[in-house]
């Protein structure tokens, strides 16, 4: 089963390289050497109140005079992080943009009920337009119609 590795240069600890290997034979006392890469699981989550936030561990490699151990790895991880207030914000800003194109509609359907003289009330528009203009004021902080 294929594993994936990174090329680690061990003077500086950065990675040059990954790829995936079928079990490599790996010279482990050379200036570049391939450490396998192990992932954890990622969490569930709440999209409108968290994300993800991506952590690495990389072993220190740098003393040369040392063989790197056969068991060192590259661990790669996730930490679940609360959204900070900007963060959820520009989700509301974007969820309303999302509707634009509904809003463009039925401001099309009024200024067309308006100009053939029809008149205007709650009952002209469906639940589901109502819906959709709560949804948009409820993500401002304004109240429902």
């Amino acid at each position: 089963m294929k594993k994936w590795y990174s090329k680690i240069d061990r003077s500086t600890g950065n990675i040059v390289k990954r790829k995936e290997f079928n079990n490599p034979e790996r010279a482990l006392d050379k200036p570049f050497v391939w450490i396998p890469e192990e992932r954890d699981i990622r969490p569930e989550y709440d999209k409108e109140t968290h994300k993800l936030v991506q952590t690495e561990t990389i072993p220190d490699l740098s003393d040369m005079t040392v063989d790197v151990s056969p068991d060192a790895k590259r661990a790669l991880g996730v930490n679940v992080v609360a959204l900070t207030e900007e963060e959820r914000a520009r989700i509301n800003i974007s969820k309303i943009a999302d509707s634009d194109g509904v809003l463009a509609r039925m401001t099309e359907d009024i200024l067309v009920i308006i100009a053939q003289g029809g008149t205007l009330e709650k009952d002209s528009f469906t639940d589901e337009v109502w819906d959709k203009i709560n949804t948009r004021r409820l993500l401002r902080g304004e109240d429902e119609i």
